[in-house]
């Protein structure tokens, strides 16, 4: 069963209190995540490296002369990018097996963070560029801290508003 890190906020609205509690997911649980994630995507590369290599196998069998240099010139162009890839996704995935699953005191590399933005929340890992993933229907966003948002947030601490992209980000809860 998933665990989750409870934070209970109050929002002062007009002459009332809303109390709201807010789910943050364990960080080695989003980490996991990331590297199943990274994993996931290292085995398509290598399997479609697999398939060009088998099909540039079988033109070398069927093919002669000018066409068969191009055709076998398309199918190394394209194994030598998958091959950059893997190696890219391969610093991604040392880069999530060097952090930290000690809290954050403030944002920075290794931080798992819910944000309000108006009526909404984001649940942000700042680690790598991977995009929206899936945790139990919860939406994470993990992203790098060179990124836009990941450089605006760096440094900050739970309760701190940040503007950004002419929006105001609040930091809820940082663990």
């Amino acid at each position: 069963m998933a665990e989750y890190i409870l934070k209970t906020i109050r929002i002062h609205e007009c002459c009332f209190n809303i109390d709201i509690t807010i789910m943050l997911p364990e960080k080695t649980d989003i980490k996991t995540l990331c590297l199943d994630h990274v994993d996931k995507l290292i085995a398509e590369y290598e399997d479609s490296i697999a398939e060009l290599q088998k099909g540039m196998f079988e033109e070398t069998k069927s093919s002669a002369g000018d066409k068969y240099e191009t055709s076998r010139t398309q199918f190394q162009r394209e194994i030598e990018r998958l091959k950059t890839q893997i190696s890219q996704v391969h610093t991604t995935k040392a880069v999530l097996l060097s952090l930290t699953l000690s809290k954050s005191i403030t944002v920075g590399e290794g931080s798992l963070l819910t944000v309000s933005l108006g009526s909404n929340q984001l649940t942000i890992y700042i680690a790598a560029a991977l995009g929206s993933l899936k945790y139990n229907g919860q939406q994470v966003q993990a992203i790098s801290v060179q990124s836009p948002l990941g450089t605006a947030l760096r440094g900050h601490k739970e309760g701190d508003v940040i503007a950004f992209n002419q929006k105001k980000y609040k930091i809820e809860a940082l663990a």
